[in-house]
């Protein structure tokens, strides 16, 4: 089968076309699917930069991608929930190889079966960002209808979905983007949208009650200050730091894990319920997210599409920073 590999770190062009043997599974409730799509996301690039290997230390040559949507070719004996040819969606494990293939093996928990609604492409775009963005705000918001919820970088994969869950949980979101991005957000509901090339959203925004932080920095540290007592912030990146190559394979993971309890022992002494939310697999909240697709309420946001081949092309243009949702590869 054709798959992309990552044989060092480095520039996009590191990504190579390669031929590989296909994948076999290796444990009873593994599921082998023939991929549809494969979406990239922010952290593969800079895994595959290398910024990260103090924290994820990939076992080179490695196959990225951490979205999938694809068609069941083979499940293994502890397997319940799928039969050959359903078509599912979910995130493989960094640890093993990803969906930058024809195929990909993903353990059944990770999975659930894909949004009847939309396609393959927009399917794959929407299982880590839709995660993450479930994880930062439910059940708070579920609990707690009403809420001033801050959803930055708006326009982005995780952004864009967050917009669309807040407000179906009745929530009023304000959002930061770019201008050019404006109209976007707000047809994905939101009701204020700041421009953080001209104006500061902590001057603009007041009485908050959450905040997903995309930005981290000075941007989390007004968020903890704009929160009041009871509120929330859940970042997505102050757990990790910037560039932990430097720390190695094991004080990358000590600095991350410091990273996450320094934003939680802050957020306690201010009476906010702060946490880095690191996405973690979970098909219940997968078929929910699906069942808010397929009844309207969230619609995916591709920016473009690639051919499996260009990966390097993909990963080139998400290293731009103007993406609007998400990339997808199509085999």
């Amino acid at each position: 089968m054709k798959a992309i590999e990552t044989s060092s770190y480095g520039p996009p062009d590191v990504l190579r076309v390669v031929d590989r043997p296909e994948p076999s599974l290796e444990r009873p409730d593994d599921v082998r699917l023939r991929v549809l799509a494969a979406a990239i996301n922010p952290i593969d690039w800079k895994i595959r930069a290398g910024v990260q290997r103090g924290a994820i230390h990939l076992k080179l040559p490695h196959v990225q991608g951490l979205d999938v949507c694809g068609e069941v070719l083979e499940v293994g004996p502890a397997v319940t929930r799928f039969a050959v040819g359903d078509v599912v969606y979910g995130c493989p494990d960094h640890r093993r190889d990803g969906a930058y293939a024809e195929q990909v093996v993903v353990v059944e928990g990770s999975l659930a079966p894909k949004p009847t609604r939309i396609d393959p492409v927009q399917a794959a775009s929407l299982p880590l960002a839709g995660l993450t963005a479930w994880q930062c705000l439910l059940p708070r918001l579920a609990e707690r209808p009403g809420q001033r919820v801050l959803v930055q970088a708006g326009s982005g994969g995780v952004g864009s979905l967050a917009i669309q869950i807040a407000k179906h949980h009745g929530a009023w979101v304000a959002t930061t983007c770019s201008a050019r991005n404006a109209e976007m957000v707000r047809g994905l509901g939101a009701d204020e949208v700041v421009d953080y090339r001209t104006t500061h959203w902590w001057e603009v925004l007041e009485d908050l009650d959450v905040v997903l932080d995309a930005l981290g920095g000075e941007e989390r540290e007004r968020a903890l200050q704009a929160l009041g007592r009871g509120g929330r912030l859940a970042s997505i990146v102050s757990g990790m730091p910037t560039n932990t190559k430097r720390y190695g394979p094991y004080l990358g993971l000590v600095a991350t894990a410091l990273g996450v309890a320094g934003l939680w022992l802050r957020g306690r002494l201010r009476g906010v319920d702060a946490a880095t939310v690191i996405k973690r697999n979970d098909a219940a909240q997968l078929e929910a997210l699906a069942a808010l697709v397929d009844d309207g309420h969230v619609e995916p946001v591709v920016d473009r599409t690639y051919p499996l081949a260009e990966a390097a092309d993909a990963h080139a243009y998400g290293e731009t920073g103007r993406i609007r949702g998400k990339v997808v590869l199509v085999p």
